[in-house]
């Protein structure tokens, strides 16, 4: 996190230079009539997903050559944003607005990954090792959690999952690890327990492990976790690509809704899922709007578990 906050800094510093720059990469045509970007996305389901629109050619029909950059997490693509080496980034709601808290010019164009209202679909899920004893909330107290990025949407569900049982929400330690190195470090007793996402929840749970909690549903039903962004000066001067991805999204969103299926299949290829496993896998949910409710719940917990010290502006952060 320090590392992340000083290129941060950094970059902000550079801002000016470094978006001269950007605006004419990613304006640069690719020969066929097409608007080459690169969008950072988080490795498991949402890059997947957004990797899956581009083979299926709705982004390309938009008039846009999108590359998908798969990341460890949300707080490491705000920096890619700001630097131009990235034109969009795929974060989650809490990496963005504490982007905006340390000055970052960064602000949602279009909603990620959401999920429904049932925990048995979540498709996230802090698991355990199969002969651990942690059985409960409380069982947490003084115990450690692999989670990919630190102070972060992590925080947030964990911590409003600890406070639903009645366990001290400072109980816990988190500690940040690639979501492919989780399951080897709960089976090592190298940490007690880790917030995966899907694929890897799926592949932890066939491999052993067990399912603590679903912390995307239990923090709040129907909540909506990812988002899409761009920097402040993207959005204003390339305000056609902005609509072109949007509608991209869009048109991959209701695909994935009609033909779950096909994109299953598609992970076998994609995130490199067994076919075995692929069928079993927990989909996101994805929306064409983003949820102003997801938006005050994370901001508000932010404020309640000491992320930030002010509630973080939710209008003033959506473009």
């Amino acid at each position: 996190m320090r590392r992340i906050r000083v290129a941060a800094a950094v970059l902000l510093i550079a801002l000016a230079g470094c978006q001269s720059d950007q605006d004419t990469a990613s304006e640069g045509d690719t020969g066929q009539g097409l608007t080459a970007i690169k969008v950072g996305d988080v490795d498991g389901s949402p890059s997947a997903f957004l990797t899956f629109g581009v083979q299926k050619g709705f982004f390309t029909a938009h008039g846009l050559d999108v590359e998908v950059v798969p990341q460890q997490g949300g707080a490491a693509i705000v920096p890619g944003l700001v630097s131009g080496d990235l034109q969009i980034g795929g974060s989650n709601v809490v990496s963005i607005f504490l982007a905006r808290g340390r000055n970052l010019p960064v602000k949602i164009i279009a909603p990620g990954t959401s999920v429904g209202d049932d925990p048995a679909k979540d498709f996230a899920a802090v698991v355990v090792a199969g002969d651990s004893p942690i059985r409960t909330g409380r069982d947490l107290a003084g115990k450690t959690i692999g989670v990919n990025t630190l102070q972060n949407v992590n925080d947030v569900v964990i911590k409003s999952y600890l406070e639903a049982q009645g366990a001290d929400v400072n109980s816990v330690r988190l500690t940040e690890m690639p979501f492919p190195t989780m399951l080897p470090a709960i089976n090592q007793h190298r940490v007690d327990a880790a917030l995966v996402i899907e694929p890897f929840a799926t592949i932890a749970q066939n491999q052993g492990a067990r399912v603590l909690f679903r912390p995307y549903v239990e923090a709040m039903p129907n909540l909506a976790i990812g988002t899409y962004s761009a920097t402040e000066q993207y959005i204003r001067e390339n305000p056609q690509v902005v609509k072109s991805f949007r509608d991209g999204l869009a048109e991959t969103a209701a695909y994935v809704a009609e033909h779950p299926d096909e994109f299953r299949t598609a992970l076998t290829t994609i995130a490199k899922v067994a076919p075995d496993l692929a069928s079993k896998v927990n989909l996101p949910v994805w929306r064409s709007e983003m949820d102003t409710a997801s938006l005050e719940f994370f901001a508000d917990r932010m404020v309640r578990y000491g992320l930030v010290s002010a509630k973080p502006d939710v209008a003033a952060a959506l473009a």
